[in-house]
């Protein structure tokens, strides 16, 4: 079961509320604290409609401060692409090992061309 949780920060800490027909608000020192507080509460809930077995609750955060969320959700974006480009690089240089074993250079020699360890480049074969 997924949750979206609308928090603001207080001077105290933070406040997250949940909305909906059963919604409610918490708040807690930590947003982390507020989390596993909204976990505990919708299981209680869940228990006294009678549903025994209560599944996994994902909360989904969304915070509410001003200039940071969007700078926070460009850095998300920039980390997927990093990561979908190191994906890309790691496939493209295992390639290029591969056509160089291929062209009977030894691993020694690789290392050298790659500016990498030996070993590195038998992890980059294997």
């Amino acid at each position: 079961m997924e949750i979206k949780v609308h928090a603001e920060r207080t001077q105290e800490g933070w406040t997250a509320e949940v909305p909906g027909p059963d919604g409610f608000t918490v708040s807690a020192r930590r947003l982390d604290q507020c989390k596993d507080m909204v976990v505990e509460r919708i299981k209680t809930l869940e228990e006294q409609k009678g549903n025994k077995e209560v599944c996994d609750v994902v909360i989904k955060v969304e915070a509410e401060l001003p200039g940071i969320i969007c700078d926070l959700e460009t850095a998300k974006v920039k980390m997927q692409e990093a990561q979908r480009l190191q994906d890309e690089a790691s496939a493209e240089i295992r390639t290029v090992v591969s056509r160089m074993r291929d062209e009977g250079l030894t691993m020694r020699d690789i290392a050298v061309l790659l500016g990498v360890s030996p070993q590195r480049v038998a992890q980059l074969i294997g």
